[in-house]
């Protein structure tokens, strides 16, 4: 393997690690049902993978609502940590994409 398919290899691992230390601190830390998290976790990779090519700003908007409807919703922690998937997701696919 080249060094470019190390890197692609080094990142994917990085997703995978934050998104099963997002979905065990959900789940063990503020005790959230796991199947709604891991819905949720998968959304955010969906939204991620739709919304990758669009403005800086437009990615801002989008953490920020996340942020905003955790509020609201009483689940704040739990949604601070899914925007920052979010942004995992997105970066990630920045450099994935090169």
């Amino acid at each position: 393997m080249g060094e470019t398919e190390n890197r692609q290899m080094l990142v994917l691992f990085g997703v995978i690690v934050a998104a099963l230390l997002t979905i065990l601190v959900s789940i063990l830390g503020l005790g959230m049902p796991a199947v709604p998290v891991c819905v949720i976790i998968l959304l955010e990779a969906g939204m991620a993978l739709c919304l990758h090519d669009v403005p800086v700003w437009l990615h801002g908007l989008v953490v920020l609502a996340e942020i905003l409807v955790g509020a609201l919703a009483g689940k704040l922690i739990f949604m601070v940590l899914c925007a920052a998937m979010y942004l995992v997701f997105i970066l990630s696919l920045r450099f994935w994409r090169g």
